[in-house]
């Protein structure tokens, strides 16, 4: 009984074999789900893949991977770049309570108090980056204001570049010409550091929803390798940007969507602008302008920074340099309304955007109304 029965089932086995084209040739037999047509489709071949469809090209085995029964390596991210802020010995100065920027009709650039920024309303009317490369009327515009070179150095700012998602088109602070020893023998000339400069702008309550949405708005970015350099005597005779910096840029806009990216920063992104070129500057050639020319520095967006081009509002801001160590504000009189100032000591805000080592030195912080009255 036991042999027939053991015959039997190998019989049965034999011809299943045989249907399903197993057993011979040295092929693998099919897996039990590769060899049953379980919903009605073409067949399965012996190896489970199925044959060329017009909807199916086939596949070559050969190809594929191959299942070692190991999962695959855990891929982690890049770790942060490694950046080292240089630090510039000695106290720089902010002379004259005094900062700058171009309004939106660019007459001038405009030198307001630093105190003005740090109101609650801040500073107003400030020109976001332009979307074209020349305003043809900017000279009749400045005649008409009665702007004269003698007086106010600069009459009708064109745009340095095309760059529309520049949040705003030049921010400067005047500082005093030379790095001043913060301890007594302290050697501050001829340095060369090189360092970060960082703005927050994070919109505030009180202006969401003027592009009809709730969602606040924000624009965060650093220029990196900005230089600065010393001469003997302690004189800053320059400042810029190196060959390769970048500007990393993480921006949200209006409708939620956020952006995360680095662009060129092209030479003239940070520099020095003599105070020749700004109103009221009564031949004064202690100090001059620490500009940030982001229309300049933004040019080479590309399409890059499109969703952040409209960005509007009234919006925390804060200017944070890292090689900057000890930023002073110097003792300064009333001026147009506002109240004189005592010397002051201005520490940055830290600044972090979006995978780049965050930003620590002296800086300004303050608020402003950016695009509010569009041009």
């Amino acid at each position: 009984m036991y042999d027939k029965k053991t015959l039997s089932s190998l019989l049965v086995t034999s011809a299943l074999l045989l249907a399903c084209g197993g057993g011979g040739g040295g092929d693998a037999p099919a897996s039990t789900v590769d060899s049953v047509n379980t919903g009605g489709g073409a067949p399965t071949s012996s190896g489970g893949t199925p044959p060329p469809t017009a909807g199916n090209p086939g596949t070559d085995p050969a190809t594929q991977p191959v299942d070692t029964g190991t999962p695959p390596p855990t891929t982690n991210p890049p770790p942060p770049p490694v950046v080292v802020d240089q630090k510039l010995a000695g106290t720089l100065d902010v002379v004259a309570n005094q900062i700058l920027y171009i309004r939106t009709n660019r007459v001038i650039y405009l030198p307001v108090v630093l105190s003005q920024l740090e109101t609650d309303t801040g500073l107003v009317d400030m020109a976001a980056g332009s979307r074209v490369a020349h305003l043809d009327h900017l000279k009749a515009l400045a005649d008409s204001e009665g702007c004269t070179i003698a007086v106010d150095g600069t009459c009708g700012v064109q745009p340095a570049a095309i760059a529309p998602a520049a949040p705003i088109a030049a921010f400067g602070i005047r500082m005093g010409k030379f790095a001043v020893p913060t301890t007594p023998g302290q050697v501050v000339g001829n340095q060369t550091v090189v360092g970060r400069i960082a703005f927050d702008l994070t919109e505030r309550s009180d202006s969401r929803g003027i592009g009809g949405n709730e969602v606040a708005e924000i624009m965060r970015f650093v220029i990196d390798k900005v230089e600065f350099s010393t001469a003997a005597n302690g004189e800053i005779t320059s400042v810029k940007v190196q060959d390769g910096s970048q500007i990393h840029v993480y921006g949200r806009n209006a409708a939620g969507v956020e952006v995360r990216d680095s662009i060129p920063a092209p030479a003239g992104t940070v520099r020095i602008l003599p105070l020749d070129q700004v109103p009221d500057h009564n031949g004064d050639t202690t100090s001059f302008i620490l500009l940030m020319d982001l229309e300049t520095g933004f040019s080479r967006a590309g399409q890059k920074l499109t969703a952040l081009e409209n960005i509007a509002g009234h919006f925390k801001m804060s200017v944070t340099l890292s090689s900057v160590e000890r930023l002073v504000r110097l003792p300064a009189g009333p001026v147009g309304g506002f109240p004189a100032v005592s010397e002051k000591e201005l520490p940055g805000q830290t600044i972090t955007v979006d995978g780049q080592p965050p930003v620590n030195g002296a800086g300004i912080s303050g608020n402003a109304w950016i695009r509010m009255y569009p041009f």
